[in-house]
């Protein structure tokens, strides 16, 4: 593999790209308006804002007694890595005047997810330089930082770009270790970024299954048992130390020889896999139940986390990787060549395999949101940049390699425009009070935000509000209930496609809330659509909405939901 050197050439398009890489990513970074519009950032809001700071290390490290741990200051479920929290409370305790304001932790902690993010852009263009060239790096590291769902994730102030960050600096690592040299700093270095990227989100255990394929790869090509065993017992120390050090609470006690975790955080685990099933009741669960496994998430991470014409590029990188190594290692039956692939050989298969691995393990499990995905991202625009780089950079003019670069452009700079208004819920929210008189009873679909928000010193308290418990199971009872609810409800508000854009696909599991809602939008009941905004990503200058109802609920619920409200007929 390459060793790194940034040439004069690569100097100011990297910079470009990362400046605008990074303004991507911080445009239009209070899209709410102080609302606290996303769920996960609400709650990990709350957390950072009531954990604090121990009198000592000691109290720190123990579990038991950690003020900076969720477990003892009122949160007995908490499932994400602490790592990125500490981090956020840090920061916000040196920067900020009024004592760790709710608003201001929520604005240090997406500030930190871009900067996160933009990092993970750089090492991206350090694994596919390492791997390939310094032009497929710069097309890497452009392509990452035109993809939509890292830009939407780094709007949000959630623990994944940290630990997406941390896993692939990991990869990077592993590369080095790969090479054979360096094998004590790399084993280290791997050890302590792999410990932080699992104290940011515990998923990222599936990376170990890759590590341990390195060190397995490197042992049958050197045959050397000591370098090998040293590396990881290094690799093993470092990363549990660190991980220790970095989240205490994941562990039983303070002791650094005692491993074992801690029973509360794998009982929290248990019970989420446990809502997360298509037999559960679980609000969020019910809209995986008719999607399809692989082909789901395949189909969203085209269209939507990528977007045409990227996602197209990523698809053909990923099968011309696929076809090359079939044609090189499986047809010909000669797997022992993997052990005598050339390093940057070496280099690529490895990151097809960890595209595979993880897309297949996450793409048949229930759940299968965009979110988790996530960690092969950069790894997926590698891919397509080596494969823009043989079939058109190589054979084409510049002019129409930078004609697909513009293509590339639109659809994220169509994404931002979704920053450049104000929330679908707050302009919602203005008509409302422009247009219901107060007192007027609104409903509030269960498990969604309810409207209209506070605006202008005005408060939802000039409403009554009736909450609809409409992802109850189906029985006399509950539909008993809403109709007496809905005789009083002067207006119905759905502040996005939560409930009835998941409720109508199972109409086996909600017969009767299926037909509801379809009553409701074929006007067949005693209210009349009055309001209804959506918040597409539009095509500058062009002006063309590009609709995204398609797309998985998660994209469009927390920063662009669709808003409509029904009145009831006189």
């Amino acid at each position: 593999m390459k060793s790194f050197s940034l040439t004069k050439s690569f100097q100011i398009p990297i910079i470009l790209i990362f400046l605008i890489s990074m303004i991507f990513r911080l445009y239009g970074l209070n899209w709410d308006g102080g609302h606290h519009l996303h769920p996960d950032e609400r709650f990990l809001t709350m957390v950072t804002q009531d954990i604090y700071w121990p009198r000592s290390v000691s109290s720190y490290l123990n579990p038991a007694l950690s003020p900076l741990n969720p477990y003892n200051v009122g949160y007995p479920f908490f499932v994400y890595g602490m790592f990125p929290l500490i981090l956020v409370k840090f920061i916000s305790d040196l920067i900020t005047l009024d004592h760790f304001s709710y608003n201001n932790i929520t604005l240090v902690g997406r500030v930190l997810a871009a900067t996160f993010d933009v990092g993970t852009l750089l090492v991206v263009y350090l694994i596919a330089r390492r791997t390939f060239s310094s032009r497929i790096a710069l097309f890497s590291a452009l392509f990452y930082g035109l993809s939509v769902l890292p830009i939407q994730l780094s709007h949000f102030f959630t623990v994944d770009p940290v630990m997406v960050f941390f896993l692939v600096l990991s990869f990077f690592l592993l590369l080095i270790f790969l090479d054979g040299r360096r094998q004590c700093f790399s084993s280290i270095g791997l050890g302590i970024s792999f410990g932080l990227s699992v104290a940011s989100k515990i998923s990222a255990g599936y990376f170990l299954a890759i590590i341990g394929l390195g060190w397995l790869v490197v042992f049958l090509r050197t045959r050397k048992v000591l370098p090998t065993v040293l590396g990881a017992v290094l690799f093993v120390f470092f990363s549990y130390s660190t991980l220790r050090l970095a989240d205490p609470r994941m562990f039983t006690s303070p002791s650094f020889f005692d491993p074992r975790p801690n029973p509360q955080f794998l009982a929290n685990l248990r019970e989420l896999q446990a809502l997360n099933n298509r037999f559960a009741f679980f609000p969020p669960s019910i809209q995986w139940i008719p999607t399809n496994p692989i082909w789901f998430p395949f189909m969203n991470i085209v269209l939507w986390g990528f977007g045409l014409p990227l996602g197209i590029f990523v698809v053909l990188g990923l099968v011309a990787s696929l076809r090359f190594f079939t044609m090189t290692i499986l047809l010909p039956r000669r797997i022992p060549r993997i052990l005598k692939l050339w390093p940057e050989h070496l280099g690529h298969l490895f990151l097809l395999t960890w595209v595979l691995f993880l897309f297949i393990s996450q793409g048949i499990q229930f759940v299968k949101t965009l979110r988790y995905f996530y960690p092969i991202y950069p790894f997926f625009v590698i891919l397509a940049a080596w494969f823009f780089d043989n079939t058109v950079v190589r054979r084409s003019s510049h002019i129409v390699v930078i004609g697909f670069c513009v293509i590339f452009v639109i659809y994220p700079v169509s994404f931002l425009s979704i920053y450049s208004r104000p929330h679908s819920r707050v302009m919602a929210s203005e008509w409302i009070y422009a247009n219901i008189p107060t007192g007027s009873v609104l409903s509030c679909e269960h498990w969604d935000d309810c409207l209209p928000l506070g605006a202008s010193g005005r408060s939802n308290a000039l409403y009554q509000t009736e909450v609809l418990p409409l992802f109850d199971p189906d029985t006399p009872e509950k539909w008993r209930k809403i109709n007496r609810q809905l005789e009083n409800v002067d207006y119905l508000i759905l502040s996005s496609n939560r409930v009835w854009g998941s409720i109508p696909k199972v109409p086996e599991k909600f017969p009767l809330t299926s037909q509801f809602y379809q009553d409701l939008f074929a006007g067949k009941l005693y209210f009349k659509k009055v309001f209804d905004l959506t918040s597409y990503p539009t095509i500058p200058l062009l002006n063309i909405p590009i609709p995204d109802d398609s797309s998985e609920e998660a994209f469009t619920v927390y920063d662009h939901p669709r808003v409509i409200i029904f009145q009831r007929m006189q």
